[in-house]
């Protein structure tokens, strides 16, 4: 069987070379679809053989769906531009591809997070990225996209490294746009603002990352991300009401 890797790029030079090495044994080709990068990452994907196709990003679902369009060997492996894969699951991935009784995997993702590895509140992180070519698509809303694959699923071992990210403003640039697109989406489906969920739910995130998942165990990252996580709650909701606001003020 053969394995198509496809990727979603803009602007991703920092690691993708790293990535692109993860999969060079087990690819049959790798195919990516950029949406505009200013950086060297058009240059690092041409050297590595890669199949390179543009389309303006509108959202998340619509992208991936469309770069899954674009490949042509019977598996697919989904990876972001900052995810690299170990021996270990690159072996387990080859393996998997002669299987026959499974449609799609579960790969346990290790994110690395401020300079630490963080093996408790982030960990683990079970991410459907394998799966048959015919046999899936991207489902969801603006943000939190899901894989559905039709037909049984595994697990693999070894870990997917996810390199999150490098410091503190770019995380809260990222918790910004997803906020955002939460909002949006969250509106457009009807969904309503609550006081409720905007004092409950980061409480709520912050419990489960510290306490629950132990984040406590990876020391003062794990305190960072967990409020990190709360503030998430906090903002999406907050967002929520400011689209409301904005909606009934501007009417008479």
């Amino acid at each position: 069987m053969s394995l198509s890797v496809a990727i979603l790029t803009f602007n991703s030079e920092r690691r993708l070379s790293e990535v692109l090495k993860s999969v060079e044994s087990i690819a049959d080709e790798v195919v990516a679809l950029d949406s505009g990068s200013k950086d060297k990452t058009l240059d690092i994907l041409k050297s590595f053989g890669a199949k390179v196709y543009y389309r303006e990003f509108d959202n998340f679902v619509n992208q991936k769906n469309h770069l899954l369009s674009l490949t042509t060997k019977d598996w697919v492996l989904f990876l972001d531009d900052d995810e690299v894969l170990t021996p270990e699951l690159s072996l387990s991935v080859k393996e998997a591809l002669n299987d026959s009784s499974f449609s799609g995997y579960y790969l346990n993702r290790l994110t690395f997070y401020l300079g630490r590895w963080i093996k408790h509140a982030w960990y683990p992180d079970w991410q459907l990225r394998l799966a048959k070519r015919e046999k899936c698509r991207w489902v969801g809303e603006l943000v939190h996209e899901t894989l559905k694959v039709e037909g049984k699923v595994g697990y693999l071992k070894g870990d997917l490294l996810h390199y999150s990210y490098s410091s503190v403003s770019e995380h809260l640039q990222k918790i910004d746009k997803y906020t955002t697109l939460f909002a949006q989406g969250a509106y457009e489906r009807g969904k309503r603002f609550s006081y409720l969920k905007l004092l409950t739910s980061p409480v709520g995130t912050f419990v489960r990352r510290y306490f629950l998942k132990k984040g406590f165990l990876d020391g003062f990252e794990g305190f960072v991300l967990s409020v990190m996580g709360s503030y998430y709650s906090f903002l999406k909701y907050l967002k929520l009401w400011e689209i409301e606001r904005g909606e009934s003020s501007s009417r008479p």
